[in-house]
């Protein structure tokens, strides 16, 4: 039976504060417009997040944890510098709906679990990846809180641990329902090469003499697919707080995994409450 215990923050926590840090910032920067301010004033913004989700890709143990963010947009530019949590992206291009940058993103391992049995795997460690991202960005010049996004980020490993890559395909869409609130939906998918899949759904010889699992080969593929309702409240022009939840669902070799089939669930749960300043 799933529990929810405070540790250290994994790979799928920090997600789960992302994905509501990036709903933040996707509007905070807008707000000016109902304050009367030029939306140029504020291209800097700051934040965390507090939420819980899965401790480990696949589990059905939940932990609790947080992540900051933050964001510099170059004055009278569209060229940005973005963190979200441990992702850290650059947009290079000064173009009014076209973005383009490098990235470079941390990943946490799998390590002591809760699961007792996934516990006796091998250790996986952290990593860290490196990639870009393309995307476009269509914003209502007569109400820019109104505006819809979509990027594709591709990354590697760069530190040698699972030496694959990913593909995330992600769509966004926020609309102001009122002077204090926006909403915004969220929708996407993960493909992930071999080498990815292997190591961390994957359970070879040496790991099934361990844990007592059958063994198992994971192949590339979409890995998942996901959904997130954001709603954004506006304290003040400065102030901003945000509160949603991230369903993902696992498909093909990842949800076959018996990481995942015979010790975890294939239905992936991520909430959380995130806390912006933008000036």
């Amino acid at each position: 039976m799933s529990y929810i215990k405070s540790k250290k923050i994994s790979m799928a926590l920090i997600t789960g504060s992302v994905f509501l840090l990036i709903g933040l910032m996707a509007v905070v920067n807008v707000h000016a417009q109902d304050l009367n301010l030029s939306i140029e004033n504020m291209p800097q913004v700051v934040g965390a997040g507090l939420g819980y989700a899965p401790d480990y890709e696949g589990s059905d143990d939940y932990m609790f944890g947080g992540a900051p963010f933050g964001k510099y947009q170059f004055p009278g530019r569209e060229q940005y510098i973005l963190l979200k949590a441990f992702e850290l992206q650059a947009n290079l291009i000064n173009h009014p709906w076209l973005r383009f940058g490098p990235s470079l993103n941390y990943r946490f391992g799998r390590d002591d679990v809760d699961d007792d049995v996934v516990d006796r795997m091998d250790d996986i460690d952290d990593t860290i990846e490196g990639g870009a991202f393309i995307g476009v960005e269509f914003i209502d010049r007569a109400n820019p809180r109104k505006r819809m996004s979509a990027d594709v980020d591709f990354l590697h490993d760069l530190g040698g641990e699972h030496d694959g890559n990913t593909i995330a395909f992600n769509a966004r869409f926020w609309y102001p329902v009122s002077k204090m609130f926006d909403v915004g939906l969220g929708a996407g998918f993960v493909y992930a090469d071999d080498d990815y899949m292997s190591t961390y759904f994957s359970v070879d010889h040496s790991d099934s003499l361990r844990s007592g699992l059958p063994e198992f080969d994971a192949d590339s593929g979409v890995k998942d697919v996901r959904i997130n309702p954001v709603v954004v409240m506006h304290l003040s022009e400065n102030w901003h707080l945000a509160g949603g939840f991230q369903y993902r669902r696992l498909l093909n070799d990842a949800e076959d995994s018996p990481v995942v089939d015979d010790r975890g669930s294939e239905n992936q749960w991520i909430s959380g409450i995130g806390v912006a300043y933008s000036w």
